[in-house]
């Protein structure tokens, strides 16, 4: 209702505007015809000026008369008429003289009938210095006529607008659309690049789990194969301790496994309290026999009495391995020797592994953490990453930095379990 009536109101104007101009314009012409300057007039004259202004009225159906007055005294008057003379007049002139044509309303008296007009009047000073006055009048609802050819106008440019509009706003939301079902697809590329990845970082993961313990595995029924074939006899109290070790090495790769299948589905199980001392113990009496045949010394210096600490089990339990067995990576072959420290803190348990070996570059301290980065030749690059990411899941935190008298020293921090939880 707004924009309609705006735009009536628009038409109106622009209708009023267009009508007086062309009554300023027809005043103005034909006060500048020679009829109407000239002392000398003649009845052909007259008659050619007749015909021109009848011929006026012809186009124009809202003109209702054109009036030459001089002194007073009527010399023309017709109810149609004509614009046209040989005579071209510029735009310039036309402009200055519609400026001196003076514009009123009034009524015209046809019969019985009384008809609004617009009145248009302009003196003209003849040759003989005598002034003539034209008159010009148009019927007032010419306005009405001319706004409603505005009016609808305006009505069509609104249309083209509208649809204009409309098109682009369906354009837009079909790009729109497009582009969201591309991001869409994308997001669905993106997602099963991320499962793949995942399900390698799994295969490599339970790769790098199960070959250290195989290998101590391997180990210990070498040994016990060849304690049984010694001629002397066999040490019974040696073959139960290397099998001892064998069935808990053999626990740990279920425990592997269990662990991996928990990585496979959303978590439902807590943190709880673990003994960190008896944690570190289990993790060294698995590794010995693994760091002693690679010729590496092995030291430790673990607190008697418990130190219980929030983690999760699992999880953690693997992270200590995996510390532990990349210190023995990296010094095996060199008279090694790797010592693991259990103390604590007001409030954080602390494990310390350092070894004698090259150490950690700089640069390298926040990286080897890192998925598939690896200072072997032949390592996955996992190990360091399963540990940083089960201790932080602690809400602990693993740091490395070098010995000063070589070497690297690795440290565990995660948070002490209250009274109440353990």
């Amino acid at each position: 209702m707004i924009l309609r009536s705006m735009q009536r109101q628009l038409a109106h104007a622009s209708a009023a505007v267009s009508v007086a101009e062309l009554g300023k314009m027809m005043a103005a012409h034909l006060g500048r015809q020679p009829i109407v300057v000239s002392s000398e007039q003649t009845e052909s004259s007259w008659i050619s000026f007749s015909s021109q202004v009848r011929s006026l009225c012809a186009m124009e159906k809202g003109l209702q008369y054109v009036s030459i007055i001089r002194d007073g005294v009527t010399l023309f008057h017709v109810q149609r008429g004509g614009l046209g003379s040989d005579k071209l007049i510029s735009e310039e002139e036309m402009q200055r003289a519609a400026s001196t044509v003076h514009l009123h309303r009034g009524l015209l008296d046809i019969g019985l009938e009384t008809i609004p007009v617009v009145l248009f009047s302009r003196e003209v000073m003849g040759e003989d210095g005598k002034l003539t006055t034209v008159e010009v009048a148009i019927k007032r609802d010419t306005v009405e006529r001319e706004r409603m050819t505005s009016e609808y106008a305006i009505a069509q440019m609104f249309k083209v607008a509208l649809v204009t509009i409309v098109i682009s706003f369906a354009l837009c939301i079909l790009l729109v659309v497009w582009m969201m079902r591309a991001e869409h697809l994308r997001e669905l590329g993106r997602r099963e690049e991320e499962h793949l990845a995942f399900a390698g970082v799994m295969a490599n993961g339970i790769v790098h789990d199960f070959r250290n313990p195989m290998s101590s595995l391997k180990l210990d029924v070498q040994m016990m194969a060849r304690e049984t074939e010694k001629e002397e006899g066999s040490d019974s109290v040696k073959i139960q301790t290397l099998a001892e070790r064998a069935r808990k090495t053999i626990d740990r790769m279920d425990k592997v496994f269990e662990e991996f299948l928990y990585v496979s589905k959303p978590p439902s199980d807590a943190r709880e309290a673990l003994d960190v001392c008896s944690c570190v113990r289990e993790c060294l009496t698995i590794l010995e026999a693994r760091v002693l045949h690679a010729g590496t010394k092995l030291t430790s210096s673990i607190p008697e009495g418990p130190v219980n600490v929030l983690v999760y089990r699992a999880s953690f339990h693997r992270a200590v391995m995996n510390v532990i067995l990349n210190a023995e990576q990296f010094v095996s072959g060199i008279e090694g020797e790797i010592s693991v420290t259990v103390f604590s803190s007001d409030r954080n348990a602390i494990v310390e592994v350092m070894d004698n070996g090259p150490g950690v570059k700089d640069a390298d301290q926040d990286r080897i953490f890192e998925m598939f980065e690896s200072g072997r030749p032949n390592g996955t690059g996992l190990g360091l990453f399963l540990a940083r990411a089960a201790i932080e899941s602690s809400e602990g935190e693993i740091s490395v930095r070098n010995r000063e008298n070589g070497g690297a020293c690795f440290r565990i921090e995660v948070p002490l379990a209250d009274e109440g939880e353990v």
